[in-house]
C-alpha cells in the first residue's frame, strides 16, 4: 500500500496510547461568510483553517476537494497527534483564536468535546441527520449533552487476529466462522485456553498479555457508565471481574503490550489470539511476521465487535466560516464522494450508511497471508454490524493509564482481585478528576 496510508494510520494507532504533551499554537484568523450562511446564501469561496497531524492524507484530500470547490481555499496547520490537545487547550486558556475544522482523535476526543469549542452539526446552518450515520458510531461523536458535535471520517472496528495453524493444530479448524462459533463469550475462551494450556505443554497462550485482555474487554462493555462526573462502579468491577477470570486461568504469555518481547511474539507460536483493528494487520501483524503466509486470520472475538480507534472532524462554535467548513465537512465525511475518497486514499471507513447499501465496493479481494480473507468483506460485514461502542470521556487518558496499572498488577500478584482493582483504579482516576462521583 501507499506511504501516505501508512502515515495516516500510524498516526491513528499511536493516538491510542500517546500521552498528551504541552504545545502552545495560533489559530485561524480568516474573514468569514457566517452572515451568508445564516441568511441562506451560497457559500463557495473563503479559507478555512485546520489542524491536523497528518499532511499525506491532507494533499490527496484537498486536491479533490478543490476541484468540486475550487474558490474554497484550506490553510493546513500541521501539528503532532501527541501535541494537538494540548495545543487546543493552551488556545482555549489563552482566549485565542482556534481553526475552523478541529480533528478528534479516539485517545483525546472526550476531553475534546469537554472544552465546549465545537458546534452542534444538527443545528442551523448544518442542520445535519444524524440518523444517517451507523447507529454504532454516532455516541463517539456525540458529547455529554447528547449533541453531535463532529463527523467521524476514519471507523475503527475491533476483532481479533489469530493464527491459523495454531488454531488447527490445537482447536481442530482455521476457519474464522468455526472458530468464533467456538468461542462465543470469555467464558468458553477461558475454557479453551486452559485445554490449550494443557494440549501444549504450557509453551502456547490464548492471550500476549492482560493488557491485551483489556483491549477487547472493556470496550465491549454494553451500557454507557460513564454519564457526566458519574462512574458506575458495578459496571467496572464487571470489567475487572472478568479480565481477573482471565488472569486466573493462567492463558496469556504474561507480555507486556508493545513491548519488544509482544511484537516478536508475532512471529513465534507462544500466542494464538490478539485484539486488532482494521490498520492491525499492515502495521502491526505483518511487520512483526514478515515471511509468513497463509498464517493469520481474523475473527469475531467473544462477546462481539468493539471500538479500536479513528478520528472524526468538528467545526469551531465561534469560527467566522462555518458556511465553507461545513461545504468540505458534509463533502469529505457525510457524501459518497468523500466516503469513495477516503477509501481510494487509504481505505478508511466512511459510517455513511448510504456507502454501506451494496458491500461488495469494500471488498479487497483474496489475501494469501491472511489464508485466502477478504479482508475488506470481513471488516464491513462483520465487524462493524455488531461493533458495540460507548461515548468518549474526558476521563479516557486518565482511564487507560489507572487500567494499565491494574492489569500490570494482576499479572504480578496473583491473589490481586477485582475489588482491590477497582479501589485503586478509583484513586488513581481522582488524583486528576477529585470531581469523579463513584456510585
Amino acid at each position: 500500500m501507499q506511504n501516505t496510508m501508512k502515515q495516516k494510520r500510524w498516526t491513528i494507532m499511536l493516538s491510542i496510547f500517546m500521552v498528551v504533551a504541552l504545545l502552545a499554537g495560533c489559530g485561524s484568523k480568516d474573514e468569514g461568510s457566517d452572515k451568508a450562511a445564516e441568511q441562506g446564501q451560497a457559500v463557495d469561496s473563503g479559507t478555512i483553517t485546520m489542524w491536523g497531524w497528518n499532511k499525506a492524507f491532507y494533499e490527496p484530500t484537498v486536491e479533490a476537494f478543490s476541484k468540486k470547490y475550487p474558490d474554497i481555499k484550506i490553510n493546513f496547520v500541521e501539528v503532532a497527534a501527541k501535541d494537538y490537545l494540548k495545543k487546543i487547550q493552551t488556545s482555549v486558556a489563552a482566549g485565542g483564536d482556534l481553526p475552523d475544522i478541529i480533528w478528534g482523535e479516539a485517545g483525546f476526543r472526550g476531553a475534546l468535546f469537554a472544552l465546549n469549542i465545537l458546534d452542534d452539526l444538527e443545528s442551523a446552518p448544518y442542520n445535519f441527520d444524524k440518523s444517517l450515520l451507523l447507529d454504532s458510531v454516532v455516541p463517539q461523536l456525540q458529547n455529554d449533552a447528547g449533541k453531535l458535535v463532529s463527523l467521524q471520517w476514519s471507523v475503527s472496528p475491533g476483532a481479533m487476529a489469530y493464527k491459523r495453524d495454531l488454531a488447527k493444530q490445537y482447536f481442530g479448524t482455521d476457519d474464522p466462522e468455526k472458530l468464533a462459533a467456538m468461542l462465543p463469550n470469555w467464558d468458553t475462551f477461558i475454557a479453551k485456553g486452559k485445554e490449550l494450556k494443557e494440549k501444549s505443554g504450557g509453551k502456547t497462550s490464548m492471550l500476549a498479555g492482560m493488557m491485551d485482555a483489556y483491549t477487547i474487554v472493556y470496550p465491549q462493555y454494553p451500557e454507557q457508565f460513564i454519564k457526566g462526573d458519574e462512574v458506575d462502579t458495578q459496571a467496572v468491577t464487571s470489567i475487572f471481574t472478568t479480565l481477573e477470570n482471565i488472569r486466573n486461568a493462567d492463558i496469556t504469555a504474561k507480555l507486556d503490550m508493545w513491548s519488544p518481547t509482544w511484537n516478536a511474539s508475532y512471529a513465534q507460536d507462544n500466542v494464538l489470539f490478539y485484539p486488532a483493528a482494521n490498520w492491525t494487520p499492515e502495521f502491526v501483524i505483518q511487520p512483526n511476521d514478515k515471511n509468513s503466509d497463509g498464517r493469520w486470520g481474523l475473527m469475531l472475538p467473544p462477546d462481539g465487535a468493539y471500538s479500536y480507534g479513528g478520528t472524526s472532524l468538528g467545526i469551531w462554535k465561534d469560527s467566522k466560516n462555518k458556511g465553507i467548513s461545513w461545504k468540505f465537512l458534509e463533502w469529505f465525511a457525510a457524501s459518497k464522494e468523500g466516503g469513495d475518497l477516503n477509501m481510494k486514499i487509504d481505505e478508511s471507513l466512511v459510517p455513511l450508511k448510504s456507502l454501506f447499501e451494496d458491500q461488495t465496493i469494500f471488498s479487497s479481494g483474496a489475501d494469501s497471508y491472511y489464508g485466502g480473507q477478504d479482508l475488506g468483506l470481513f471488516w464491513t460485514e462483520k465487524v462493524l454490524p455488531t461493533m458495540k461502542s460507548n461515548p468518549y470521556t474526558r476521563f479516557d487518558q486518565d482511564i487507560y493509564n489507572a487500567s494499565s496499572l491494574a492489569m500490570q498488577t494482576f499479572t504480578k500478584d496473583p491473589s490481586y482481585h477485582a475489588g482491590q482493582a477497582l479501589e485503586n483504579w478509583k484513586k488513581e482516576l481522582q488524583k486528576n478528576h477529585p470531581e469523579i462521583q463513584f456510585k
